[in-house]
């Protein structure tokens, strides 16, 4: 499978950070589940998903009557999201598969600039 990035970026709307986890043509694979005071922290998290992924729960939820999503958790703390909402179960189960396969070996890019 083809390397991915992590692509920490910083949201106009607050000036706080998060992550994507982007495939090698920039599809937006992932994302954190929260924002983050700085980029250390940030980087910090990214990391942490990375060292952890083996002892992380997948769980597949409804993201509304005709479309479903996936999370990625540690206990109770949700820990990384599906950026997008699948059409059905399957997909959603094999794109989580893709990424819990990726996070593990990603590089830890730069800092981009968010829409949001």
């Amino acid at each position: 499978m083809a390397a991915a990035r992590f692509r920490i970026m910083r949201h106009r709307s607050d000036g706080r950070l998060s992550w994507r986890l982007l495939a090698t043509n920039n599809r937006d694979l992932g994302r954190a589940p929260a924002t983050y005071v700085d980029a250390e922290t940030c980087r910090d998290a990214v990391r942490w998903l990375q060292k952890n992924i083996d002892d992380l729960r997948v769980s597949i939820h409804r993201a509304s009557p005709s479309s479903w999503s996936w999370r990625i958790a540690a206990g109770d703390d949700v820990v990384a999201l599906s950026s997008r909402d699948y059409q059905r179960r399957i997909q959603a189960e094999q794109a989580a598969s893709i990424v819990v396969e990726l996070i593990p070996d990603a590089e830890l890019a730069g800092m981009d600039q968010s829409r949001r």
